[in-house]
């Protein structure tokens, strides 16, 4: 007879599932956020000066280079958006079956940059269309981009062993 192993990690293979279906909608949110651009962009090919800023206001910002517009050479950028998303990709590849929370972060990240990695493939700029305190220019990519960050500063280092009290 054969022995059958037992799964690890239990509801691992559910939490795996669950985390696909969550992923789904971010990457609906890209599509969204990438005819967002394009539309606004038919529709308001030039940036436009926001005489009164309010606190939230929808204008077309052109980024040519990095977040925060620190500028840079967009050869450059597109290889380096492609680098860090391979490096990004094999670590949510790894992470995936022990810290599917942890993977679903990274793909967060990975998904909001393919946004503006096609931006500046497409348009050679990054297409922004929220602004925010008439200063600081995002679209839903970034939004992505910084929820994948928070939720890996927010998410435990490293998972605690069973067995073992880590209160005090």
């Amino acid at each position: 007879m054969y022995s059958v192993q037992k799964n690890a990690h239990a509801g691992s293979v559910n939490e795996s599932l669950r985390i696909y279906w969550l992923l789904l909608p971010a990457a609906c949110i890209v599509v969204l956020d990438e005819w967002l651009k394009a539309r606004g962009l038919a529709l308001l090919p030039d940036e436009t000066a926001l005489v009164e800023p309010h606190v939230i206001d929808f204008a077309i910002h052109k980024n040519p280079g990095l977040a925060f517009d620190l500028p840079f050479r967009l050869e450059l950028v597109i290889g380096l958006s492609i680098l860090i998303g391979i490096v990004l990709a094999r670590a949510a590849y790894k992470t995936w079956r022990r810290r599917p929370k942890i993977a679903f972060s990274i793909f967060l990240i990975i998904l909001g940059a393919l946004g503006n990695l096609y931006d500046r493939i497409m348009y050679g700029f990054t297409v922004d269309y929220i602004i925010v305190m008439g200063r600081i220019a995002i679209n839903f990519s970034d939004a992505l981009i910084l929820l994948g960050i928070v939720a890996l500063l927010i998410l435990p280092a490293k998972r605690p062993r069973q067995g073992v009290d880590t209160s005090h």
